[in-house]
């Protein structure tokens, strides 16, 4: 084994335990596995390109330096960043499905808006979360004091739908 792929194998391997943070620390009711699989295989996608010599010379012609713990490093830091993106994506599509909200739209525009203003505007405009009435199961704002369809009292009987 070269000097070369020894440092390869062991970006890679870092790569992995990052994204295995990742995953491990996801809300896994929430975030759709397509994201979190997303998130796992960037890391080490990102890290094989930037130490294959196309990633290389890509490096240099920007005027970077193409040895290989800097390629290294270019590529646990764009992987991670695509990870957390992706993430991001998976939390918000999750999320607006439990809220019932239009969730493709929302994703589709957090990745569209530039600088994380799509991000900014789907917390901003998210609305609350809903919970089942306890006596007629219609969607009421948690914490109600009655339920707005049936008028039924709600008193510490509403839990938090999750699905």
């Amino acid at each position: 084994m070269t000097e070369q792929s020894a440092v390869l194998l062991i970006a890679v391997l870092a790569g992995i335990v990052v994204a295995s943070v990742l995953f491990g620390t996801a809300r896994r009711k929430i975030l759709p596995r397509s994201a979190m699989a997303v998130a796992v295989l960037a890391i080490p996608i990102w890290v094989l390109y930037f130490a294959s010599d196309q990633g290389r010379s890509l490096l240099a012609s920007k005027g970077f330096l193409s040895a290989m713990p800097e390629a290294l490093s270019f590529g646990l830091t764009f992987g991670v960043f695509t990870a957390a993106f992706f993430l991001a994506l998976g939390y918000i599509y999750g999320d607006a499905k439990r809220r019932q909200k239009p969730a493709w739209a929302w994703v589709i525009a957090a990745f569209l808006i530039p600088n994380f203003i799509g991000f900014i505007l789907y917390f901003l405009f998210r609305g609350p979360l809903l919970a089942p009435c306890s006596s007629c199961g219609k969607p009421i704002r948690g914490g109600e004091a009655f339920c707005s369809h049936c008028g039924s009292p709600q008193g510490s009987e509403v839990r938090t739908h999750s699905s």
